[in-house]
C-alpha cells in the first residue's frame, strides 16, 4: 500500500492538526479502533501475506511498522503525527495517497482521526483479542439489582453505561413458546402451557426448562444446527449428485445430544474417533463427520485433484467449526488477514491427508455400524458372541479333530498353487509376488494390458487351472480391479505347456469349460474362452462388488510332461474399457477328476499336514491346520449359519457408513503451490499454527492429539466459538455477529468480558452442553420481553445491548415441524432414514438431469410424509424448495449461520404448498372435533396450536368473520374443494363438508400470520 514510501511533502489535513492539538481524551484501542481500520485498508499489500507484501511493511506486526520500510522511512512513529508516513499517505491527494485508486475509497474523517489520535497516544498495539486464551473475568455488580445469574450481570452493566433500560420480563405464555422453539424447535402445546402458567412455585421456569432438555426432541433439533455445520446431505454432489447412505451418522449426533455427551468428548470422537485406543465402532461411526463432504463420480476426472480437494474440505470445516476461522484463504498464499502461513495451513492439512480414499468413487473406508438408536446394537453384541463362539477352542476341537482324522485318510485332490518364476505387463505395469505367491499389481495403468506370468510344476494329468483375483488396500476401492470403480474385464485367459527337460515339446492349452463363484451380467466366464475377444470378457461388478473372484478353467485334456512343465499363462484385457486390468492374480492348479473340480477344494500343504501323525506335527503346523478349519472349514455348521443370517439381517438394516480412517503408512504432505493438486514444494508434518499454544507433548501428533489439543484448557478458539453460536442460536445473533469469523476480519464481541466468562464456565463445567445454555435460558436477558421498552434501544436494531428479548423467524424446519404438530400430523419416531415428503413433481430431473443417473423424486407415503424436516432427504443439487424458500443452505460447504430473510414467496408457500394446505384440513377437523362447541371455541383452539397464546377479542372477531363468509360460500366452492383434496390422507366423513371447508380456510389464515412463524 506504502510502495516504497518515498518522502512526501504535503499538508497534513485539518483532521490530523486537529488531532495533533487536541487529541481525544478518550483512549484509542487497537483491537476496538485501528485494527479493523489496517486491516481492511491495508492489510492487503502491508499484513501477513509475505507474497503481496510491498515495501518490507507489515502493519499487523509493531516492530515492522515502527521500524524503518525498504525506503528508510518509518510509517508510524509513536508519539508524533508528524513524522508517521502512514498518517502522510492516507491524507495525501496526489497520486502518492493510500490506499492507492482503484484500490479502495480514502479513510473517513473519522478513521483519520482514530489513527493519529492513536500514534499521539504512543499506537499501542493489541494481540488479536481471539487469539488470547479467555480468563474469567469478575463478574461485575448489578448497577439495577434484576440479574438472575452472571450473565445478566455482564449484560446489565452494559445498559447502565449506556443509560438504556432493560425491558420487562415477558409473560409466561411467550416464555414457554420460546423455549420451546429454543430446545426443541416445536411450539408447546396447550397443555404444557396450561401446566407452566399454572404453576407457582419458584423454579417452575427452571422446571419447564428442564423438560424440554429431557425431550428426544430436543437431540433433534440440536442435530439440525450441527449438520449444517457438518455439511450433512444424503446425496454426493457434483455432476450426477447420486445418493448416499450417511444417516446413521446423523442418529449418532441426535444421540450424543440427547445424552448430553460433554463438549470435548463430543470433539474428540468425531474427529478422532477411530484413533482411541480400543475405539468402540460407536466412536468410529462419529468420524462420519468428516466424511460428508461431496464426492465424485465422474469419469475421466483426475482421481488425485479431487482427492486433494475432499482433504482440503475437511481442513476448512474444521477451521470453520473449532476455530470460528477461515482457514481455506491460507490454501494459495499466506493468510491475508490473519496470523496463518500457506506452510501451516498443510501443517494442520497433514492431520487430515491419512485417509485410504480415492478422488473417483472414494467412498472407501467404510464399515456397517449399528444406529444407537434403534435395536441393532444388541443384533451387534449377538454376531460378536458368535464370532467368539467359533473361535472358542472349547466349541472347536472335537469337531476339528475328527475333520482331521477323516482328511488323513482322504483321497481328494488339492488345489496347489503356483509361484510365479517370471511375471510381465505389456503395459509397464509393475508386478510384485506376495508372501501367498499372488502377484499385486501397480504403477503404470494402460489402457490395454497383458500379463505374462511364468511357472513350473512337476505335476501330470493337470485337469484344471483356477485364477484367484484377490482384493487389496492398494487396489481402487479395495477391490479386485485396477479401473477406479474396482472392475476389471478379463478378454481371454490362455495357457501354454513345454515340456521343461524338451522345450520342443509343447502345446497350447485348451478349455473345455469355465466357472466362476460371481459374473457381471453379460460378462460370464466363458466369455474369458471363446476367443472372441473386443470387449467381450469376464467381469465381476467391482462398483458395486468389492470382493474376491474365483474362477476355474476345466482342460479339454489333461496335460503335465514328465520332468516337469513350464506354464506360460496370458491374462490379456483389451476391451476398450480402458484400464480394465485383474489388480492381484494367484493362480492354482489340480489333478483332481475333471467332473469333480471345486472352486475351492484343499490347498496341497493343508492335506500334507493332516496325513502326518499328530506327534510328527509341531505346534505350529497344528496351529496352521487349526486356523484353516476356522476359516475355510465347516466345523460348526448351525452356529456359522446362524451368524450368516445375523449378519444378513446387519447389512440389511444398517448400511455402510463412511468413516475416517488412517493409512498404515503416513502419506506424505506437502505445500501446494497455489492449492494446487500437481504442484507440490516444500514437504511438511503435522503440526498446529504458531499463534496458538504448541500441542503438549504427551499429544499424539495424529488427529486424536489435534482433537485433544483444540479441547485444551489453554486453546484460545474452541470455547468461545462453541459458546457464541449457543448464543446465537438462542438470541438470533452472536456475541460476536460473525460467527463463522474470528479472525481479524471478523467482528469484534458486543460483550467481550461476557463471551470470556461463558468460554471459561463452559470449560470448567465439563463441556457441559446443557448447563451453559440453561444459564442462557434462565438469564434475565433471554426472559426479557421482545418489545421495545425504552427509547434508547431503537437505535439498536440488532439487540446488539441485549435490552430486549430475542425474536425472529422460526428456520424451514421448525415452519412445517410447527404446522404438522399443531395439526396432529406428525410423526415422533426418532432416527433412521431420510424420507421423502410433498415435493413439485419433476424438480429433481428438471434440474439434475444426467443420462443414466437421471431419478425422479420418489415421493414417501404414509408416516413418510410427516416426519420431522431433520428426515427429509437433502440432494445438494436440489434440495427441498421448501426449506430453500425459508433460507436453508444448500450444504455444498460448512455453514455457520444461516440467512433470514422475509420474502412473498415464504407466504405464498405457506398458503399454497400441500403440506401446508393439508395440514390446515386436518387442523380445521381438529377444531371442530376437539375445539369445542361454538365457534369461538373453535377458532381458540387452532390460535393457541399455532401461536400459544389465547386470540384478544379483536383477533377473534376477524376469525370468525371469516370462518362465516367461507361457511356461506359452503363445500360447493371451488377453492373449498380444491383445498379439501389436497394432501395423500383421507379426508373425514365424520366432519360436515361446509363445516371443515370453512374451518380449513381459517386455519389456512392463521397459519399465515407472521407471529406464528416467529419466535
Amino acid at each position: 500500500m506504502l510502495g516504497k514510501l518515498a518522502p512526501i511533502v504535503l499538508c497534513v489535513s485539518a483532521v490530523v492538526c486537529q488531532s495533533s492539538n487536541a487529541w481525544s481524551a478518550e483512549t484509542v484501542e487497537f483491537n476496538r479502533d485501528i485494527r479493523s481500520i489496517l486491516s481492511n485498508r491495508c492489510f492487503n499489500c502491508h499484513g501477513p501475506d509475505s507474497v503481496t507484501r510491498e515495501a518490507g511493511l507489515r502493519l499487523d506486526r509493531r516492530e515492522s511498522a515502527t521500524g524503518e520500510a525498504d525506503s528508510g522511512e518509518r510509517a508510524i512513529v509513536p508519539g508524533d503525527m508528524e513524522q508517521s508516513e502512514l498518517l502522510r499517505r492516507v491524507v495525501a491527494t496526489d497520486d502518492t495517497r493510500m490506499p492507492p485508486e482503484g484500490s479502495g475509497d480514502p479513510l473517513s474523517e473519522q478513521e483519520i482521526k482514530l489513527l493519529s489520535d492513536w500514534i499521539q497516544q504512543g499506537a499501542a498495539y493489541q494481540e488479536h483479542w481471539a487469539f488470547i486464551p479467555p480468563s474469567k473475568p469478575q463478574v461485575p455488580a448489578d448497577p439495577l439489582g434484576k440479574a438472575a445469574n452472571p450473565i445478566d450481570h455482564f449484560v446489565l452493566a452494559k445498559l447502565h453505561d449506556q443509560d438504556v433500560h432493560p425491558a420487562p420480563q415477558a409473560d409466561r405464555e411467550t416464555l414457554i413458546r420460546r423455549v420451546a422453539f429454543a430446545l426443541t424447535g416445536l411450539p408447546p402445546t396447550p397443555a404444557e402451557i396450561d401446566r407452566y402458567v399454572a404453576d407457582k412455585s419458584d423454579d417452575a421456569y427452571l422446571q419447564m426448562v428442564n423438560r424440554y432438555f429431557d425431550s428426544p426432541a430436543y437431540g433433534e433439533h440440536m442435530s439440525r444446527y450441527w449438520l449444517d455445520l457438518a455439511r450433512y446431505a444424503d446425496s454426493n454432489g457434483y455432476q450426477y449428485d447420486t445418493e448416499r447412505q450417511q444417516w446413521v451418522w446423523r442418529d449418532w449426533v441426535i444421540n450424543a445430544y440427547n445424552q448430553n455427551m460433554p463438549f470435548d468428548q463430543f470433539t474428540l470422537e468425531q474427529l478422532a474417533g477411530d484413533l482411541i485406543p480400543d475405539s468402540q465402532p460407536q466412536q468410529r461411526l462419529a468420524t462420519g463427520f468428516n466424511r460428508n463432504h461431496g464426492i465424485t463420480i465422474e469419469g475421466g476426472i483426475i482421481s488425485e485433484e479431487y482427492r486433494t480437494e475432499y482433504v482440503m474440505d475437511r481442513v476448512v470445516t474444521t477451521g470453520q467449526v473449532w476455530l470460528g476461522l477461515t482457514m481455506g484463504c491460507a490454501r494459495c498464499h499466506d493468510h491475508k488477514y490473519d496470523p496463518i502461513s500457506q506452510k501451516e495451513f498443510y501443517q494442520v492439512y497433514a492431520f487430515f491427508n491419512q485417509v485410504p480414499e480415492r478422488g473417483n468413487s472414494g467412498f472407501d473406508p467404510r464399515e456397517v455400524i449399528p444406529s444407537p438408536l434403534d435395536q441393532s446394537d444388541a443384533l451387534t453384541e449377538q454376531i460378536e458372541l458368535y464370532k467368539k463362539r467359533l473361535a472358542d477352542p472349547a466349541e472347536i476341537e472335537p469337531a476339528f479333530q475328527k475333520w482331521v482324522s477323516e482328511l488323513s485318510g482322504s483321497t481328494a485332490k488339492p488345489w496347489g498353487i503356483l509361484k510365479p518364476e517370471s511375471f510381465t505387463s505389456s503395459g509397464g505395469a509393475t508386478l510384485t509376488l506376495q508372501d501367498d505367491q499372488s502377484l499385486l499389481v501397480s504403477g503404470a495403468n494402460s489402457n490395454q494390458d497383458t500379463y505374462e506370468i511364468v511357472a513350473t510344476t512337476d505335476q501330470l494329468e493337470v485337469t484344471a487351472v483356477r485364477l484367484q483375483a484377490l482384493t487389496d488396500p492398494s487396489l481402487p476401492g479395495g477391490g479386485p480391479g485396477r479401473h477406479s470403480n474396482s472392475n476389471f474385464v478379463l478378454t481371454e485367459f490362455e495357457l501354454e505347456a513345454s515340456s521343461v527337460s524338451d522345450p520342443k515339446q509343447t502345446q497350447t492349452v485348451k478349455f473345455a469349460r469355465a466357472f466362476a463363484d460371481y459374473s457381471q451380467k453379460s460378462y460370464e466366464i466363458a466369455k474369458a474362452i471363446d476367443g472372441v475377444g473386443g470387449n467381450s470378457g469376464w467381469a465381476v461388478d467391482g462398483p458395486s462388488r468389492k470382493e474376491n473372484a474365483t474362477a476355474v478353467f476345466v482342460a479339454q485334456k489333461p496335460f503335465g510332461y514328465e520332468g516337469g512343465t513350464r506354464l506360460t499363462f496370458r491374462l490379456k484385457h483389451l476391451a476398450n474399457f480402458a484400464t480394465h486390468g485383474v489388480g492381484r492374480p494367484r493362480l492354482s492348479l489340480t489333478t483332481e477328476a475333471a467332473d469333480r473340480v471345486s472352486l475351492e477344494g484343499l490347498p496341497q500343504q493343508i492335506l500334507e499336514l493332516a496325513k502326518l501323525d499328530d506327534l510328527q506335527r509341531t505346534k505350529q503346523q497344528t496351529q496352521q491346520l487349526r486356523d484353516y478349519f476356522v476359516t475355510s472349514g465347516n466345523p460348526l455348521k448351525p452356529l456359522k449359519e446362524k451368524l450368516a443370517k445375523l449378519e444378513s439381517e446387519l447389512k440389511r438394516r444398517v448400511p455402510a457408513t463412511m468413516v475416517m480412517k488412517d493409512m498404515p503408512k503416513a502419506r506424505k504432505t506437502h505445500v501446494l503451490d497455489r492449492g494446487q493438486y500437481d504442484q507440490p514444494k516444500e514437504e511438511v508434518s503435522a503440526n498446529t499454527p504458531d499463534v496458538f499454544p504448541a500441542m503438549d507433548e504427551s499429544m499424539s501428533v495424529n488427529r486424536l492429539g489435534f482433537a485433544q489439543w483444540l479441547t485444551s484448557s489453554q486453546h484460545p478458539l474452541t470455547a468461545r466459538v462453541a459458546v457464541n453460536r449457543y448464543w446465537q442460536r438462542l438470541f438470533g445473533i452472536g456475541l460476536v455477529k460473525t460467527s463463522e469469523d474470528f479472525g481479524v476480519q471478523g467482528d469484534l464481541p458486543s460483550h467481550p468480558e461476557l463471551l470470556d466468562w461463558l468460554a471459561a464456565e463452559f470449560i470448567d463445567s465439563g463441556w457441559d452442553v446443557q448447563h451453559i445454555q440453561r444459564l442462557m435460558l434462565t438469564s434475565a436477558t433471554f426472559k426479557q420481553s421482545a418489545k421495545i421498552a425504552d427509547k434508547g434501544a431503537v437505535k439498536d436494531p440488532e439487540n446488539r445491548l441485549l435490552a430486549r428479548g430475542p425474536s425472529m423467524r422460526l428456520d424451514g424446519e421448525e415452519v412445517r415441524d410447527m404446522v404438522l404438530q399443531a395439526s396432529g400430523l406428525l410423526v415422533n419416531h426418532i432416527g433412521g432414514p431420510s424420507v421423502y415428503p410433498y415435493q413439485p413433481a419433476g424438480l429433481w430431473l428438471e434440474l439434475n438431469n444426467r443420462p443414466g443417473y437421471s431419478k425422479a423424486y420418489p415421493q414417501g407415503a404414509g408416516e413418510d410424509l410427516y416426519r420431522r424436516s431433520l428426515y427429509t432427504f437433502w440432494k445438494r443439487t436440489v434440495p427441498s424448495p421448501m426449506m430453500t424458500t425459508f433460507d436453508a443452505p444448500q450444504r455444498e460447504f460448512c455453514t455457520s449461520r444461516r440467512s433470514r430473510t422475509n420474502t412473498p414467496l415464504q407466504a405464498l408457500m405457506l398458503l399454497n404448498a400441500p403440506q401446508f394446505v393439508e395440514a390446515a384440513r386436518h387442523l380445521g377437523q381438529a377444531m371442530i372435533q376437539h375445539g369445542g362447541q361454538e365457534i369461538d371455541q373453535q377458532i381458540t383452539y387452532a390460535f393457541r396450536l399455532l401461536t400459544s397464546r389465547q386470540p384478544s377479542d379483536a383477533e377473534l372477531a376477524i376469525l370468525r368473520e371469516a370462518y362465516q363468509e367461507q361457511l356461506a360460500a359452503g363445500e360447493g366452492s371451488k377453492t373449498a374443494l380444491i383445498n379439501l383434496a389436497v394432501g395423500d390422507s383421507e379426508v373425514s366423513s365424520e366432519v360436515p363438508g361446509n363445516q371443515l371447508a370453512a374451518a380449513t380456510e381459517v386455519a389456512r389464515l392463521i397459519m399465515n400470520l407472521s407471529e406464528v412463524i416467529t419466535k
